[in-house]
């Protein structure tokens, strides 16, 4: 995480008192901030190793009685441990801990102003893409086990973000459903109509794309994957399933070999109540009947019966795929949503 703040410090500097009277009755006067001894506050968790460009080259306000005044605009690029999981979604918290790199508690004590407002001190730039949710400050005092004898202080900084995820939703919320629909839309189609796979193939691309750009949006250092990662991962499988699954159907129903007959088991079931509903027809007309009844033998009368039979056997899958699909669906949305 990257940090623009203007960070207010105060320290006393008694080498700098002075006696008004004596100047003129000048009370506060403005000195280069490499004239007087100043404190070597820097972030502990740092990810950038150049300290010396954190803080810019501002004057310091000195007053008579030694308080000196320094408000520089700094920078600060911290480690931030996020967890991605809910990506685009979710709140994330980093931290920043400053405090003096040489001198310990006893030589530099770190306090806290009260009187400053902490989500004052940080202001996001215009456009970004993060909400400032929650800043907590806190002092802490510690001992390092390289120098056990002696205490270090420092200000820790908790600060709470929130991405902005209005533009998200267009992004990858809504190619999601509609990855879900065009997915569910392959097993509609005829068994034997070659749209099927330009639908899927399609569909593939679509995944394909939407997986790298994710890729590119989410950064690499997370352990945890992205719900939506996995979300898209999966109807990537489930889609190449599915043109294979279509491939299959059409072989099925464009079968012509008169001397292969519909075993009597997948027959009967296609006179259930389950082989209607399947091919979502209320009720089945004569030459239906003829061609679902396998107790029909006479192979010169009806030709084309046992071909018919192949036909609403690779129907009947097609739609049960498609209750498989979107119960598979629901199942992945509940699970990323819980």
């Amino acid at each position: 995480m990257t940090i623009n703040a203007w960070v207010s410090m105060t320290w006393q500097d008694e080498k700098l008192l002075w006696n008004v009277s004596d100047y003129g009755d000048t009370k506060v006067v403005n000195m280069a901030y490499d004239e007087i001894w100043m404190p070597d506050i820097v972030a502990y968790n740092s990810a950038d190793g150049h300290h010396d460009e954190t803080y810019g080259k501002i004057n310091c306000v000195v007053r008579s009685d030694g308080m000196v005044h320094w408000i520089p605009p700094a920078k600060f690029r911290v480690f931030c441990d996020v967890d991605l999981t809910n990506w685009p979604f979710g709140e994330h918290t980093c931290s920043l801990r400053l405090g003096s790199w040489t001198y310990d508690g006893n030589s530099v004590s770190m306090q806290i102003n009260q009187k400053i407002n902490t989500a004052d001190m940080i202001n996001l730039e215009e456009g970004c893409k993060w909400d400032i949710t929650k800043v907590t400050q806190r002092r802490r005092v510690e001992s390092y086990s390289c120098n056990s004898n002696d205490i270090y202080e420092d200000i820790h900084y908790s600060i709470t973000v929130k991405r902005k995820i209005p533009a998200y939703h267009s992004i990858v919320v809504i190619p999601a459903i509609v990855v879900v629909f065009l997915t569910l839309s392959v097993f509609w189609l005829p068994p034997e109509s070659t749209e099927k796979f330009m639908l899927s193939g399609v569909t593939l691309v679509i995944v394909c794309i939407l997986l790298m750009m994710i890729s590119g949006n989410v950064p690499i250092m997370s352990d945890r994957i992205p719900l939506i990662v996995m979300f898209y991962s999966n109807s990537l499988g489930m889609v190449t399933l599915s043109m294979v699954f279509s491939v299959l159907l059409h072989n099925l129903a464009k079968y012509k070999q008169p001397d292969h007959k519909v075993p009597k088991y997948i027959t009967q079931l296609l006179n259930t109540k389950f082989g209607t509903v399947m091919r979502f027809t209320s009720m089945k007309n004569d030459d239906e009947d003829k061609i679902l009844d396998e107790s029909n033998d006479d192979k010169s009368q009806y030709p084309q019966l046992k071909e018919s039979q192949w036909y609403y056997l690779a129907l009947i899958l097609d739609r049960t795929m498609f209750i498989v699909y979107l119960f598979l669906f629901i199942a992945m949305v509940i699970y990323f949503l819980k």
